[in-house]
């Protein structure tokens, strides 16, 4: 267990040290904010997923869902794309305001997602404040990263990468599900990312606007261009989940259904039927069939 994690991080922010240079990051970046003055950024537009701690002082965002205050010991996740008003407010007693940030690069983001899209993701409700828990082992795993990525460190990049990478696991193992960038890679790329995290979930064009922070109708233009739609994406990442589970899983055929955010049995066969030419249960006898015989 970690007695003091805000004491053992801060020692990552000496100086003030905050991620710049022009174009969006291609490797991890660690950084540091520190400020005697109170600072307001008017409107700020986040380039790379990045993860906040406070050290120091309290600090507000606002955007399209309100405002939002953290202080001493909290942190946040905004998601790339984020666009808003920022306050950092330094501490009265201390007269400064800190915060440390561990910046992900999209490719990252995009490759942790891939890979285990299916994780556990908590009880699947969205943090409208964008908040997250330092859990014993996400500070764990920031201490880690943050060791490799700083001034002098032996640690080669591949392996502070590596080490980065655990940390964005960690943050999805705590139901952080919301990494995936709105920008550069597309809007349609950032749906499937949403779905892909929560496919039992009812998913319509409006909560999923509301979750990348654009306007329902910013969002259906935008797919839209990119010839997609809420709809078509949901089908997709459900069916692609759907024959996971029933192939390399083993699920019953209930479970899948269940999981993929199906109430009605029938209506799943349906769609998995129009999707693959086969109803679920020849899906999982065919996988259970090619295990056996592997």
């Amino acid at each position: 267990m970690i007695d003091d994690p805000i004491a053992k991080l801060s020692r990552f922010a000496a100086r003030d040290n905050r991620p710049g240079g022009d174009g969006l990051p291609t490797v991890p970046i660690l950084g540091a904010f520190i400020a005697r003055d109170r600072e307001r950024i008017a409107d700020l537009e986040v380039g790379a997923t990045g993860l906040i701690i406070l050290l120091d002082g309290r600090k507000e965002i606002s955007d399209p869902d309100g405002s939002h205050h953290y202080r001493k010991g909290d942190a946040l996740l905004l998601p790339a794309g984020w666009r808003g008003a920022v306050v950092n407010e330094p501490d009265p007693d201390s007269g400064l305001y800190r915060s440390l940030i561990l910046m992900f690069p999209a490719d990252m983001v995009r490759r942790l997602l891939r890979a285990h899209a299916n994780a556990a993701l908590g009880d699947g409700r969205r943090a409208r404040d964008y908040r997250v828990t330092l859990t014993p082992s996400l500070t764990d795993a920031v201490l880690h990263a943050a060791d490799g990525l700083s001034s002098g460190s032996p640690v080669s990049p591949q392996i502070a990468e590596h080490r980065c990478m655990e940390v964005l696991l960690a943050l999805l193992e705590t139901g952080v599900w919301w990494l995936g960038p709105v920008a550069p890679t597309g809007i349609a790329d950032a749906v499937r990312a949403l779905v892909r995290t929560q496919p039992d979930q009812p998913w319509t064009a409006d909560s999923v606007a509301r979750a990348l922070n654009l306007s329902s109708a910013t969002l259906r233009r935008r797919l839209a261009e990119e010839d997609s739609s809420v709809r078509r994406i949901m089908t997709g990442e459900r069916v692609a989940h759907a024959q996971t589970l029933l192939e390399v899983e083993g699920r019953s055929v209930q479970e899948t259904a269940d999981a993929c955010g199906y109430a009605s049995r029938s209506h799943f066969a349906r769609r998995i039927k129009d999707a693959t030419g086969s109803n679920p249960s020849e899906l999982r006898t065919d996988g259970r069939f090619r295990k056996n015989s592997g």
